[in-house]
This record gives structure tokens, sequence and C-alpha cells, in this order.
């Protein structure tokens, strides 16, 4: 039987890597009892939510033929991990406002299809909604503008 690499594969290999090695991390975390949970309870439910998710790939790819791997499209990827390591580093300084906004924008930017008014009005609407969401629903103490 020759094993084609697929993305269903490369997928869930990926999955059950990422899921057994938070596993093993959170090894040492107590669990707790079901009336109690302790703070390893989520976490391996979790990575073993994403292990067998992992697995059901892998063995799907077997059976079913699946889209063949691709070059990396470096845009897209760069673009979103600049983005997210932005967003990080400027949400203390900037603010929540301008970091998201550069998030949205950065995102987009992966797109060759880049259209300036769709992208202001996607910003406005999602940090308007995760903005209200982080402040009002989650009362988080996250600064709207810049703290210079």
């Amino acid at each position: 039987m020759r094993i084609r690499i697929t993305t269903d594969l490369v997928t869930g290999i990926l999955f059950v890597s990422l899921g057994l090695f938070a596993i093993g991390y959170g090894w040492n975390y107590p669990l707790g009892t079901p009336q109690r949970i302790g703070p390893g309870y989520f976490p391996l439910l979790v990575s073993s939510g994403l292990v067998l998710l992992g697995l059901i790939l892998v063995i799907r790819s077997f059976f079913i033929a699946g889209d063949r791997i691709e070059a990396i499209a470096l845009r897209p990827l760069l673009a979103v991990l600049l983005g997210t390591l932005l967003f990080g580093i400027l949400v203390e300084k900037a603010g929540f406002i301008i970091s998201a906004v550069l998030v949205v924008v950065l995102a987009r930017l992966s797109d060759r299809d880049f259209r300036p008014l769709e992208v202001a009005i996607l910003a406005v609407v999602l940090v308007g909604f995760i903005g209200s969401l982080f402040w009002f629903g989650l009362s988080l103490p996250l600064h709207p503008f810049p703290q210079w």
C-alpha cells in the first residue's frame, strides 16, 4: 500500500503530535474529581479531543483521496504571523483599537484581492464586536487607546 501525502494526513499528524505534547506537558497538573475539577482536567480533555480528531484525519487520509500538498504560500503565512506578533507587542502601549485594526489590515494584506473600503468596514465591525465582548462581556482591563 502506498501512502499518499495529503493535507488530511499532514494535518492529522500535526494534531496528534500537538495533542500528545500538550498531554505530556500537562501530565503533572492534578485532574481533581468530577465534583471539583483540577487545573489539569480541561487541558487533558481538549488535548485528548485534538488527538482523536488527528487520528480521524489520519485514518480518513488512507481511504479518501484528499488534496495534495502544495507549496507553502509565504505571503499569507508571514502576514498573519506578523499581525499576531505585532498585536501582542503593541496591545499594551498602542491600545487595543490600533493593535486590532493592524491585525485586520495585515490579515487582509495576505490576500491579493485587497480592497481598502472592505478592509475598513471589516476592521470597524470586528474591533467593535471584539472590543465590546472584551470590555463589557468579559470585563477585561484592556486599554482602548494608547498609554504612552
